[in-house]
């Protein structure tokens, strides 16, 4: 009978708002304007930064420092490199380039792989390559590589000696592996691909790809492109790191497992042997420090991943939840990371960027862009009912003349119309027969369809303009996103498809010249569209100077002060300020106009105007003047009425927390002596607020150098916290609580007008 038996490994931070969060449905007493998004940890909000990686799902061609293209993966043993060297055996050759393959950490020429995977001829090597037109520098190559590899292994035509030599070759290597020949080829070879012919097939594409680059027929990857790189979210930095932990925490169960047996001991149940505190302390320490696992070494460990949420105001948090961070060495040459590159458009705003070291590599997504996630929906039977051919399907001489099918990296099949293919798949996208994130990309130039269904990917939404009449029939009647992707007016496209349709500018461009909308597929939902959060709310951004924009969507709009939150009263923020008079802009953009929110109330009403928690600040009237015959150089004369009616005035809250343990900061005890809250004839500070737990009562008026929590230890020595002497207010909010160890705190709020 089998028995399912639940063992406690460890704690885990759930996101706020998400379904697993308590927060998820509650509304009461919530602030209306958190989206959620990020963590609380040990009293802390922490937000991801949304990190750029290299695409390890694609071919990388690159001619530095020397002709390679490689096939990436996380693990260093699946990685293959496929390099033009020079002939050193071959004095035929002398000088001239062969075709090499690094895998796993063997070095051989490729025509040995070739045959070692069942290739039985020359020309069939030949033909899976599938060279036309080769020039006397291609013919060169490959004659040399064929030389090269006699010279190596007499007899390597007959598979069994090809596969011996590999086989030979890849066991002295410095990391050999323990399984035999097929079972590391199936394992670490393509694994994405199944079959040694298949394999063949896809490493004879390889080397076409490279032959071509060689000799001028296809570019070398751009590594700024964003076609080439994918973001990670909270879900794979968590996940990586926690796999990191749980592996730590097994090695160590298996330690100490192996210890009761070499010594003979009862084995206890595995519960005494998994120590939960690891994936907890381990998780907490990275939120803590910041310091996480590199995506493809382990003994390396990356910063700069997780941030503490800004609550300035509504627009810096949710600015904070949307920012991207690219990994480059400061120090170093950051050569084109820095600048724009064609791809982010309308995928990453172009003017919100911070100054400094960090300019052009942390930067914002767009307004409309979001990021793919997995697609977890199967998908072959959907290609093969739109005509494709898989590859076990193809004799080798046909597969040549079909255009190739390819999924995530991995070659699936072919197709003789890849035209027909491309638009049966796309209006199974449109009426959500398959997952609407799906990307698709037909590549006429090289006879490929490339599909993506992996997560990481930025798509943003396009009207169709063969389906915008759907809308015009039913007037006056408005629909929700959901319902225009249902009717497929709307649909995502990513970074590789855009190359393959005709975007119109906007709807009143399209409709301006007759004849104009049957040269475009598709259409901008706005051109405003293109910016992101604080950038698309500037008004008149296009007539203003570039650099202002950028201060205005990275400095002032996000430190301007307004409403921070709904429910100041109830939050315990370090530093918190709120402004009581905040007043709507004088002019709106679009993009304010689409962060509406229909739950909003203004004064117990429904507001009809967008987002009032995004208006910061006040309408004030400035008249340049000379001021009494002289000229004031950087200075304000403020109108005092102005002032007295209220103008500017904010409210300031800063709370102060402390815990009961054997510390205050600036000196341990030697003596492991009990600290609690209480009060005490303390002659650092005045103590007439506090009662007798330490703590001062609401309504307080503490000035500079009081004690605003009253620590004692059972010696009698002060351990209390007092104001600095810029510091005072009104006590507005005292909380006694128990973190997770069951220590208790105080949190005292002071309010300052």
């Amino acid at each position: 009978m089998n028995e399912t038996h639940w063992i406690f490994i460890g704690l885990l931070p759930v996101m706020v708002k998400s379904n697993l969060c308590l927060l998820h449905s509650l509304k009461e007493s919530e602030c209306l304007f958190d989206a959620g998004g990020y963590f609380l940890v040990k009293g802390m909000e922490k937000v991801f930064i949304a990190q750029e990686l290299r695409c390890l799902r694609r071919l990388w061609i690159s001619d530095r420092p020397c002709w390679t293209i490689s096939f990436m993966s996380e693990m260093k043993r699946r990685r293959i490199y496929i390099k033009l060297v020079e002939s050193t055996r071959s004095e035929d050759f002398s000088g001239s380039k062969i075709i090499s393959i690094s895998f796993l950490y063997a070095t051989m020429p490729v025509w040995l792989l070739f045959f070692a995977l069942g290739i039985s001829s020359d020309k069939e090597a030949f033909d899976v390559i599938d060279m036309q037109d080769c020039d006397a520098s291609v013919i060169n190559t490959i004659s040399a590589t064929i030389k090269e590899s006699d010279e190596l292994c007499g007899g390597f035509r007959k598979s069994d000696k090809a596969r011996q030599y590999v086989d030979e070759l890849v066991k002295s290597s410095k990391f050999p592996p323990v399984e035999s020949f097929d079972d590391y080829i199936a394992k670490f070879l393509f694994p994405g691909i199944s079959g040694n012919r298949n394999k063949a097939l896809f490493l004879g594409y390889m080397v076409k790809c490279l032959l071509m680059a060689f000799t001028g027929k296809r570019k070398c990857d751009n590594k700024d492109d964003f076609r080439n790189k994918r973001l990670d979210l909270p879900g794979e930095l968590l996940g990586r790191e926690l796999r990191a932990h749980l592996r730590q925490a097994e090695r160590r169960m298996v330690k100490a497992i192996q210890r009761d047996l070499n010594s003979d001991r009862e084995l206890q149940d595995l519960e005494r042997y998994i120590d939960a505190s690891i994936v907890t302390n381990g998780l907490n320490r990275a939120f803590s420090t910041g310091s996480w696992c590199h995506p493809y070494k382990r003994a390396e460990r990356c910063s700069g991943i997780v941030a503490t949420l800004r609550r300035t105001n509504p627009l810096q948090m949710m600015s904070d939840l949307r920012k991207t961070r690219q990994r480059v060495a400061y120090a170093g040459k950051a050569g084109d990371a820095r600048y724009p590159n064609p791809s982010y458009w309308g995928k990453l705003c172009f003017m919100s960027t911070p100054d400094g070291e960090n300019c052009g590599l942390v930067k914002n997504l767009a307004v409309t862009s979001i990021v793919s996630s997995k697609v977890v929906q199967p998908l072959i039977e959907s290609f093969i009912s739109c005509g494709m051919n898989k590859l076990n399907d193809i004799p080798t001489e046909h597969i040549q003349r079909m255009d190739k099918i390819f999924l995530n990296g991995n070659w699936l099949g072919s197709c003789s119309d890849s035209a027909s293919f491309v638009f049966r798949l796309r209006c199974m996208r449109r009426s959500s027969l398959i997952d609407p994130q799906v990307e698709i990309k037909r590549d006429k130039h090289y006879k490929e369809v490339r599909l993506f269904s992996d997560a990481g990917r930025i798509l943003r939404p396009l009207l169709v303009v063969e389906n915008l009449n759907k809308i015009r029939k039913p007037k006056g009647r408005s629909f929700s996103f959901q319902e225009l992707m249902q009717q497929e007016i709307i649909e995502f496209i990513g970074v590789e498809e855009e190359e393959d349709i005709q975007c119109a500018w906007g709807i009143r461009h399209l409709f301006e010249s007759e004849g104009a909308i049957s040269s475009y597929t598709h259409c901008e939902l706005d051109p405003s569209f293109i910016l992101g959060l604080s950038c698309g709310i500037i008004p008149f951004a296009n007539h203003n100077f570039a650099r202002r924009v950028l201060y205005q969507s990275e400095k002032h709009s996000q430190q301007a002060i307004g409403y921070s939150t709904s429910n100041p009263r109830i939050r315990v923020d370090t530093l918190s300020h709120q402004l009581y008079y905040p007043q709507r802009p004088l002019f709106k953009t679009v993009i304010a106009d689409c962060l509406g929110r229909s739950d909003c109330t203004t004064f117990g009403r429904k507001d009809d105007f967008t987002r009032p928690e995004y208006f910061n600040g006040q309408n004030a009237i400035v008249a340049v003047n000379v001021h009494q015959g002289f000229n004031q150089e950087d200075s304000l004369v403020m109108n005092r009425a102005s002032l007295e009616r209220g103008m500017f005035r904010t409210e300031h809250l800063r709370s102060y927390k402390a815990d009961v343990e054997n510390k205050d900061g600036t000196k341990r005890l030697k003596l492991k002596e009990k600290i609690d809250f209480g009060k005490t004839e303390s002659k650092r500070g005045r103590v007439d607020n506090l009662d007798d737990d330490g703590l001062p009562y609401i309504g307080a008026s503490l000035q500079t150098n009081d004690i605003v929590i009253g620590k004692v230890s059972e010696s009698g020595e002060d351990h209390s916290i007092k104001l600095k002497h810029t510091e005072k207010g009104m006590v507005q909010k005292v909380l006694l609580s128990a973190n997770d160890e069951g220590k208790n705190f105080a949190v005292v709020t002071l309010r300052q007008h």
